[in-house]
């Protein structure tokens, strides 16, 4: 087996079991199918890279150190694709570009002729399975789901049987944005705006901790029955001193249910202490 093929074959398992362990992350777990599939793409790029590398240069430190550079690379562009997650998403793909760097300079022969023509279309269709498998949640589709919770919802906060809750939603600005009003009439009401923007979805959250995040609707990792927002920045006079919401879902049950789950981060960048969750049934 060659150099390449190695890589490209160790890369995609790897890359397979990469992706899994979004399983841990209960916010992204929704949309695992998707990742698993991005990761093992990327996998399969760093194995091809290495393998190509391999060929060039005979090192094992020098492989190992292209491999995770390359995975490091990677697994930068999709943490900042979606606006989060870089230890978690880097770290693995790093690893994973390190192990194919060792192996393919221990393991394989130099790709020559056929061998070599057949690895390149392995690698133009699996491109084109993989772009047609994680083609993300359409924007607008996304939004017409927003504006059919139009109405009051009312269930509990934090567990199934926790204390009582009450969200509304509305169209305003002539059905151009959804107003979502938490606990609206109390001393605790808040406000999160979601507008379409282009091919996005922008999620304004009006906080009672005087600051205002704004998510994005991560369209790798939503379905169209889980819409998921990740941080984009936080603004307000105590952006850097109070918790901040900093990414959540809306997850549609039929048309009768919603859940909801909002995750809050620390200024120092650690988790909060609660995060809000609601589980809701559609009032009128």
């Amino acid at each position: 087996m060659n150099k390449i093929l190695v890589g490209l074959l160790l890369g995609a398992g790897l890359g397979a079991v990469d992706g899994m362990t979004a399983w841990f992350t209960p916010a992204v777990r929704a949309g695992i199918i998707g990742i698993v599939i991005g990761s093992t793409f990327k996998g399969m790029i760093a194995g091809i890279a290495a393998g190509w590398f391999a060929r060039k240069v005979q090192s094992v430190a020098w492989g190992i150190a292209f491999g995770l550079l390359v995975g490091a690379l990677l697994a930068y562009g999709v943490a900042a694709m979606q606006h989060g997650y870089y230890f978690e998403i880097m770290l693995p793909g790093s690893i994973v570009g390190a192990i194919v760097g060792w192996a393919t300079q221990r393991y394989g022969r130099p790709a020559r002729g056929k061998a070599a023509a057949t690895i390149a279309a392995i690698f133009l269709v699996s491109i084109t399975v993989n772009a047609r498998a994680a083609e993300p949640v359409n924007a607008a589709d996304a939004f017409a789901h927003l504006k059919a919770l139009a109405g009051t919802w009312s269930g509990h906060a934090m567990t199934p049987d926790g204390p009582p809750a009450s969200v509304s939603y509305r169209l305003t600005a002539g059905g151009t944005a959804v107003m979502e009003t938490l606990f609206g009439g109390t001393s605790h009401e808040m406000l999160t705006v979601y507008t379409l923007n282009g091919n996005d979805i922008v999620a304004t959250h009006f906080c009672l901790a005087d600051n205002q995040p704004v998510m994005k609707l991560d369209k790798a990792q939503s379905t169209p029955d889980r819409l998921v927002f990740s941080f984009v920045s936080v603004a307000g006079e105590h952006a850097k001193d109070h918790a901040h919401v900093h990414n959540g879902y809306l997850h549609f049950i039929g048309s009768e249910q919603l859940e909801a789950m909002w995750t809050m981060q620390n200024p120092d960048g650690g988790a909060g202490e609660h995060n809000p969750k609601f589980f809701l049934t559609r009032a009128k």
